[in-house]
């Protein structure tokens, strides 16, 4: 496929959280090009989906319960098999030196915004799936498997098994972090999001690199949480190690949350990788220019991958 490398990041920003050629937008390129990736088979898709699906069912009655007592969830470690997770984490540095990754922002206030420093983002979509085709799958069965089992037990959610967004987040370290905040209400941000779920693929992490996320309350602000007389009985505040494999799940209009600073002593090897898919309400019609539903990341997959 066509050269998508960048010889430097790009962090000129506009628009509502992104560059010109953010999310959706043209990639970078660069007069080098990277090796093409090992092809992946229609046994080993097949196989895959699989593992995730049923990854995704030993966890379910757990993410239920913990979503309907506290308003979160978070496995105790890996729920992913490391067959599946390391392959992924690759096609993440994949996309990294491909040039696909943005400079990250966030907001102050309703339209004052800021970079993330050391903190970039793209979307898992269809333009990138000769690149992750195991993420696109991974994106798709997980959703679907997750909307699926939360829908049934949260049927006032309306949860959409198609209508969600997600952002593939990489730190390169430097003290990174990620401010408190909601996963709904601000500009860049205009979809009916309801479950925020987040995933980690840090083969290598160990507590020196930071990068926790902290779960703080249920509350617009941190002055908002310290008023939750429920924190203590949801278990509140937490904070996470982003482990590689594991699972973390909250109301995204509820759970304040923010991500502890992250360092990368030993370079690319110690990249803090997440990726954060949002389950979204049936009648959310969100634009396409900002959010796909994930099952359009396979659009350029064979038929069998679907």
């Amino acid at each position: 496929w066509p050269s998508r490398h960048t010889s430097r990041r790009r962090t000129a920003c506009a628009g509502k959280g992104f560059s010109s050629g953010g999310f959706g937008g043209a990639p970078a390129k660069s007069a080098k090009s990277q090796k093409p990736p090992k092809p992946v088979t229609e046994a080993d898709l097949e196989l895959f989906n699989q593992q995730i699906h049923e990854s995704i069912e030993k966890i379910a009655d757990e993410l239920i319960g913990g979503l309907r007592d506290k308003g979160w969830w978070a496995s105790d470690g890996s729920m992913l098999p490391s067959k599946c997770r390391k392959p992924m984490r690759r096609e993440v540095l994949r996309l990294w030196k491909e040039g696909w990754f943005e400079q990250s922002q966030s907001v102050l206030g309703d339209n004052i915004y800021y970079d993330k420093k050391h903190v970039f983002a793209t979307e898992v979509k269809a333009d990138k799936y000769q690149s992750c085709p195991r993420m696109a799958h991974f994106t798709v069965t997980a959703a679907r498997s997750i909307a699926r089992r939360v829908g049934e037990a949260f049927p006032e959610m309306q949860l959409s098994e198609k209508v969600i967004g997600n952002k593939l987040n990489i730190s390169d370290g430097k003290g990174a972090v990620f401010d408190p905040h909601l996963d709904v209400g601000v500009m860049e941000k205009p979809f009916n999001r309801k479950l925020s779920i987040l995933f980690y693929f840090n083969d290598n992490w160990r507590p020196e690199l930071g990068g926790e996320i902290e779960l703080l309350g249920e509350g617009a602000s941190e002055e908002e949480v310290a008023l939750d007389s429920g924190r203590e009985a949801a278990g509140l505040p937490v904070s996470l190690s982003p482990i590689s494999g594991r699972m973390i799940a909250f109301w995204s209009d509820r759970i304040l949350h923010r991500v502890k600073a992250a360092e990368a002593p030993h370079g690319e090897e110690d990249y803090r990788v997440s990726y954060v898919i949002w389950l979204c309400n049936k009648e959310d019609q969100a634009p396409r220019t900002m959010v796909e539903s994930a099952a359009t990341a396979t659009e350029t997959a064979p038929s069998w991958a679907l």
